[in-house]
């Protein structure tokens, strides 16, 4: 079983980098997110600079002192980690996309199906692939925040604790886009569904003030973004964790029931 469930990941890999999508979301996740916190830390280093020179006494602080809400973690670390969980909304659903639509437009879902691999197999397949591809995004950004981690003395279990969270949430995405890959064969729905459907669990900030309080704290503790905001500052909690599984578990029981389906036609 460990044999097929390997091979078959790899196949997934290659056809992945057989396009030039993989390539490009790397290319671009990392250029991104590479940009975003160099400006980050850029800033914080002008705030240093401000609260340094003279022109900040008098108004509260004493001359060379900086505020301890001014630092490192606060000011680069957790404003970077909101922008690298958009990044990853933006271009996780490209990849996704096509992992099964695909496959039923080729008709060579069929072929899978019928080759005596089992749809738990194949859904376990794919979606593990897809998650070794967010690992890969995500190594390949953690160059510039290990080298301000090692140099700014911020210790590397908040980094360990960032990308981890990186790394539920994105499994969380990508698991999503998976679902709705597997329901259709054109990729323009799964990508299209693929966007809407995180970016509607993305916060519901916004319907705070419209609903109850008892229904505000019920659609918090469905927010992607109340789940997250706890990892870039280094504190990771299991209820977290088991909420990004959760919806990783359910994205692949709904991959699972797709090809159930239609293997039952």
């Amino acid at each position: 079983m460990i044999r097929r469930l390997w091979a078959l990941a790899k196949k997934e890999l290659r056809q992945l980098f057989a396009s030039p999508i993989a390539y490009v979301v790397l290319t671009v996740y990392v250029a991104l997110t590479g940009i975003y916190f160099f400006q980050h830390l850029v800033s914080y280093n002008q705030l240093l600079f401000v609260y340094q020179s003279e022109g900040m006494t008098g108004v509260g602080f004493d001359q060379g002192t900086v505020p301890s809400q001014i630092n490192v973690l606060n000011e680069v670390f957790v404003p970077s980690a909101d922008d690298f969980g958009l990044f990853l909304l933006v271009v996780l659903p490209l990849v996704t996309m096509r992992v099964f639509a695909e496959e039923r437009a080729n008709g060579t879902d069929e072929l899978l199906l019928t080759s005596g691999l089992r749809p738990w197999e194949v859904a376990l397949a794919k979606h593990g692939a897809t998650y070794g591809f967010v690992l890969l995004l995500l190594a390949g950004s953690a160059i510039y925040p290990a080298v301000v981690v090692l140099r700014a003395g911020l210790g590397f279990e908040h980094l360990l604790a960032l990308y981890a969270g990186q790394l539920c949430y994105g499994c969380a995405v990508a698991s999503i886009g998976l679902a709705c890959s597997s329901f259709t064969s054109s990729q323009i729905v799964a990508a299209a569904l693929g966007y809407a459907i995180p970016f509607v669990l993305l916060d519901f900030a916004w319907l705070s003030n419209t609903v109850s309080e008892r229904v505000a704290a019920a659609l918090r503790g469905l927010a992607l973004l109340s789940h997250y905001e706890s990892f870039p500052r280094g504190v990771i909690e299991l209820r977290h964790v088991i909420y990004f599984a959760s919806i990783a578990g359910l994205g692949w029981l709904a991959s699972l029931a797709s090809l159930e389906l239609q293997r039952a036609r």
